[in-house]
């Protein structure tokens, strides 16, 4: 079962578009998943980052929670795709500068990808 769990509030999302978008991403990302567990805390993070990833007994996401709408979407996607790499066991190398990571030059393609992807399918779906 995937679970997902959100904590805080973003100003102009409910937790349940907030669920919405997560699904759909994993549905994006990962469609043959079976088992995942999230938490997503959304509030001031006090780096100048808009999101973390990190793994523990689950996944945990923290969001900046003073984003726009498309910029908070945006890092969610972001940090999803860093969820599907830990499952698939792919892992940052920490010697690299940050923006020449591997994973970091994916996250960064497929944030954009998604939430282009994301933007028309949301837009048909309630015209």
């Amino acid at each position: 079962m995937i679970v997902c769990e959100v904590n805080g509030r973003h100003p102009s999302l409910s937790q349940k578009e907030i669920l919405e978008v997560f699904f759909w991403g994993v549905s994006q990302l990962m469609p043959r998943k079976e088992n995942l567990d999230v938490r997503i805390d959304i509030y001031n993070i006090d780096d100048n980052v808009t999101g973390y990833h990190c793994k523990t007994d689950i996944h945990e996401i923290e969001i900046e929670k003073d984003q726009n709408i498309s910029d908070f979407i945006t890092a969610l996607f972001h940090e999803l795709v860093h969820v599907r790499q830990t499952e698939r066991r792919i892992f940052s190398d920490e010697s690299i500068a940050y923006y020449d990571r591997p994973t970091e030059i994916e996250a960064y393609q497929l944030q954009e990808e998604l939430y282009i992807k994301w933007k028309k399918n949301f837009q048909s779906t309630r015209q």
